[in-house]
């Protein structure tokens, strides 16, 4: 019992510190969701009744500060609002400006952004970065109203590779 309390205590501590450390997720442009969803893609297709739909080729969502791209895009809605997104592609990229300036980027091979859970799944040469730190993973996910993020690989064959600089450097990448 005490070897996997001990085997599970990098994981405990990357995860407190990851929450630390990325607290200002939660904080994205508290006005990007009232704005408008504007949506670019070689070609689309919509499906009211099921309430998803398909846009393939350099596809770009812009909703305020936030930016989403991928080769392929699904939105998935209920009552004509946007539920889940879904972008996948060669690398699919995520940016948003939060309430104090920072600017958060997020790249992976699949990216499922849950709007309803606030939370962004990210897989496949995942990488996360904010005001010059970074971490990078098989697998990161991030939920925006909780501080939390966590990362690794559900077979344990990846490490999570991790990039912070101290306050006072943080204040001159900015």
């Amino acid at each position: 019992m005490i070897h996997n309390k001990v085997d599970n205590m990098p994981k405990i501590i990357c995860i407190l510190f990851l929450t630390l450390l990325y607290g200002s997720y939660a904080n994205a442009l508290t006005d990007d969701s009232s704005k408008p969803i504007n949506i670019k893609a070689d070609s689309a297709e919509i499906n009211d009744a099921t309430g998803i739909s398909t846009y393939k080729g350099n596809v770009e969502i812009t909703q305020g500060s936030m930016r989403l791209t991928g080769d392929i895009v699904v939105l998935e809605t209920v009552n004509k609002k946007v539920k889940k997104i879904i972008a996948e592609g060669k690398l699919s990229s995520f940016k948003q400006k939060t309430d104090d300036g920072r600017l958060i980027n997020a790249e992976a091979e699949k990216m499922v952004y849950s709007i309803t859970g606030n939370k962004i799944v990210l897989t496949n040469n995942a990488k996360l970065t904010e005001a010059g730190n970074s971490f990078a993973s098989d697998s990161i996910t991030f939920y925006t109203d909780k501080e939390i993020v966590k990362a690794g690989s559900t077979s344990g064959d990846d490490r999570v590779n991790i990039t912070v600089f101290p306050e006072t450097a943080k204040d001159n990448t900015e």
